[in-house]
């Protein structure tokens, strides 16, 4: 069989855009490396030992007592400057093969330190934690972040330009082992050189380092080196340097990760419209095939390859509440696409509050009603080279005829260069292609990401459309903002024009010309219950190409964010307006073309992470909602009850009156987590949405047998309540496997 691949012989529009990004003045080349800027000034000695480190949770090990002991920790909050009110000291060691860190932190009170979470890659915002980011290339930019709470639980993620992409989703090859003792606790973390990108180097490595710690009961936030106010530990711009690494191997070159699908779906639907008569049909849903095969390229230059890939442990999307007549944004958790992701974020300005994305992974092997479309195989390669980040994706798919969806061929080239201390500029081109039609799309263009003055952020992209009889279409951004603690103003710019299309995007709409401006102010009062106040505005203007506005908000906010960890938000005004059409309908009611105007006031209310019943509350009030009124609630408690069994809720309520009728909604999304270990971990959802009469229900059983590699057993069911669909159903049993080889 025969697919189509990309048009190469068009697409070398990228190659002159390479050239340039790789032929950067020397300004470029000296300050991707030099720590200009606000670089962190401390630095750390990584020891190599040829002693055995035992991962116990214990610093007794000979090996430990080589290293010198790193202190100093600096509060960010409350205190700004302050030393932390817990003595907190860490050692680095190495082998030719590990990284080590070994922290201790000590507690005045060890009966308060809060531990009640084992599952992989949650935040772990209810309890103590420890965090470090390495910034393995130095440049000031890109990180990897590894975080731990007392029970030794594992997070990690891949920080892309300073945290502007958090990949949570990233998962290699790491171990920890933390322990409580009776003077704090102490957490002990290796971290694989192979699973790792590094830059090359004959004369030792320097890398970035910070580290963070949490002490939630006391919401005291502390850091060996970037404690200033208005960053982030993502910031890794503020980090310090870890020097010493030499002569380390990266081992991995070649890894080859199969699974094995086991299970069986079955469907049921009416006999004929209107019948009470229901056919069954049930099928095999078994598999094999090549999760990702990786092959390290260069130390900083990675390929990965896929085959009959399939997603069936990816998590379930949450259901969300449509209360306008434009698509829902929902995110991408595809193992697959989501690692490298960071790279393949271009045009980021326009997605601060527009929701707009140029690049957005799941228009590829997703249906627009969310069903997966078979990928047949696609390959990535992701990295450094000669200084420049390169990002190069190709995936072909499968016909969805259910959906009317053709089988296709996808194409995403991506390149940036470093530039000053903390800024980027750079090239993309996307392309997607119909097998057995003429039909294709292809968007390139250039952003721009500058950062002056600690918190001075500059940025835009613009991009070009093309397709078949249709001349080139212009989507163009521009954004400025200072994003301090105290003062915080933006100004935001962006244009679509009519006929831009992006088939590997997200749009909400086209035609429109927007602008955003935004001021705020954020003082400390010297308060013993208030942290901080937050009073902001904001307003926002769009037109169409002909200069008729098409909707305007005008929005005030109050925040008070308490010592606790606990916020309290009030919008008391929020003035909007809507320029509908076309007619369309909410949840079944009419709402005919014209112009409304409404406002809408909001109080919400957020519980402090650290306890262990938390959440928020959120209560708004729509006054002359497309002529009508509307109320809504949202509800969103959860409660630890142990470290092994905790419940999570989210629960969308609105009630409506308009003028063509009234109307309520009812969107659950309700989770019970039972975790026998951080290994053993079981999940169980149950969604409800009445305005589609959809109930599913959700079970995950996944056992992390090691590091990277699982075991999975996923019960899905999917049913229709009500309407001309009641009695549909939709079940699936599955077993996944999965075992990965590295040369």
């Amino acid at each position: 069989m025969q697919y189509p691949t990309m048009r190469f012989r068009q697409c070398l529009v990228g190659v002159p855009l390479l050239c340039i990004l790789a032929a950067s003045s020397s300004l470029g080349q000296r300050t991707a490396y030099d720590g200009a800027g606000t670089h962190g000034k401390k630095t750390v000695q990584a020891v190599r030992t040829e002693l055995p480190v035992v991962l116990d949770g214990n610093l007794d090990e000979p090996a430990w007592r080589q290293a010198p002991v790193s202190l100093g920790f600096i509060q960010k909050d409350p205190q700004e400057g302050e030393p932390s009110s817990e003595r907190t000291e860490f050692r680095v060691v190495y082998t030719a093969q590990t990284l080590y860190v070994g922290i201790i932190c000590y507690d005045s009170y060890p009966q308060g330190i809060l531990a009640t979470e084992r599952r992989r890659d949650n935040n772990l915002e209810n309890d103590d934690t420890v965090s470090l980011v390495l910034d393995t290339f130095h440049d000031h930019r890109n990180s990897y972040l590894f975080r731990t709470n007392p029970l030794g639980a594992q997070y990690d993620a891949l920080i892309t330009d300073e945290g502007n992409n958090s990949n949570k989703d990233w998962d290699e090859r790491w171990n920890v082992v933390a322990q409580m003792t009776p003077v704090g606790w102490v957490a002990e973390f290796a971290i694989p050189f192979k699973s790792l990108r590094v830059r090359e180097s004959e004369d030792g490595l320097i890398w970035g380092l910070d580290l963070e710690r949490v002490i939630r009961r006391k919401n005291e936030f502390s850091y060996w080196n970037g404690y200033r106010r208005g960053f982030r530990l993502e910031n890794v711009s503020q980090a310090g340097h870890l020097t010493g690494l030499e002569g380390i191997e990266t081992g991995l070159r070649l890894r080859i990760k199969p699974y094995v699908l086991g299970g069986v779906s079955q469907s049921v639907r009416r006999a004929t419209p209107g019948s009470d008569a229901s056919r069954t049909v049930t099928k095999g849903a078994s598999d094999i095939g090549v999760e990702v095969m990786k092959y390290r390229i260069t130390p900083s230059l990675t390929a990965d390859l896929t085959w009959n890939t399939d997603f069936a442990q990816t998590d379930v999307d949450a259901l969300q509440e449509n209360l306008d007549r434009f698509p829902l944004l929902f995110p991408e958790k595809r193992e697959f696409f989501q690692e490298g992701a960071g790279i393949f974020d271009f045009g980021v300005g326009a997605g601060i509050t527009t929701g707009m994305r140029l690049f957005h992974s799941r228009q590829i092997g997703l249906s627009p009603r969310g069903r997966p479309v078979p990928i047949v195989g696609g390959g990535r390669i992701t990295g450094k080279l000669q200084g420049v980040t390169l990002g190069l994706l190709n995936v072909q798919t499968e016909a969805l005829p259910e959906e009317n969806i053709s089988a296709s061929n996808y194409g995403v080239l991506r390149a940036k260069r470093n530039v000053f201390s903390r800024s980027s500029v750079g090239g993309f081109l996307m392309n997607r292609e119909k097998r057995g039609s003429s039909d294709y799309n292809r968007v390139y263009g250039m952003d721009a990401n500058f950062t002056f003055y600690k918190h001075l952020d500059l940025n835009g992209f613009f991009a070009k459309s093309e397709q078949p009889g249709a001349k080139g279409k212009w989507v163009a951004s521009a954004n400025a903002g200072w994003y301090s603690d105290f003062f915080q103003m933006g100004l935001q710019y962006l244009s679509v024009d009519p006929d831009f299309r992006d088939d590997l995007g997200f749009l909400r709409r086209t035609n429109f010309r927007r602008f955003g401006p935004s001021i705020g102010f954020r003082p400390r009062p010297n308060l013993p219950w208030v942290r901080q106040f937050e009073f902001s505005g904001s307003w926002d203007y769009a037109i169409d190409h002909r200069g008729r506005v098409i909707r305007r908000t005008d929005k005030y906010i109050f925040q008070m964010f308490f010592q606790d960890g606990g916020t309290l938000r009030i919008i008391p005004f929020d003035y909007e307006f809507d320029r509908v059409e076309a007619d369309f309908q909410i949840s079944g009611v009419a709402v005919p073309k014209g112009d409304y105007q409404w406002n809408v006031w909001v109080l919400r209310y957020h519980i402090s992470p650290k306890r262990r019943f938390y959440g928020a509350l959120d209560f708004s009030h729509r006054y002359g909602f497309y002529e009508g009124n509307m109320y809504k609630f949202q509800l969103s408690p959860s409660f630890k009850v142990s470290e092994h069994f905790s419940i999570e809720t989210n629960y969308d309520f609105s009630i409506a009156s308009l003028p063509a009728g009234d109307f309520s909604t009812h969107v659950m999304n309700f989770v019970i987590n039972y975790n026998f270990n951080n290994q053993w971990l079981t999940s169980s959802t149950i969604q409800y949405n009445n305005a589609d009469s959809f109930m599913g229900v959700n079970f995950r059983l996944n056992y992390i047998f090691r590091p990277g590699d699982d075991f999975f057993l996923i019960y899905n069911e999917g049913r229709r309540v009500a309407g001309s669909l009641d009695r549909q159903k939709d079940r699936t049993l599955q077993a996944k496997f999965t075992y990965s080889f590295d040369f």
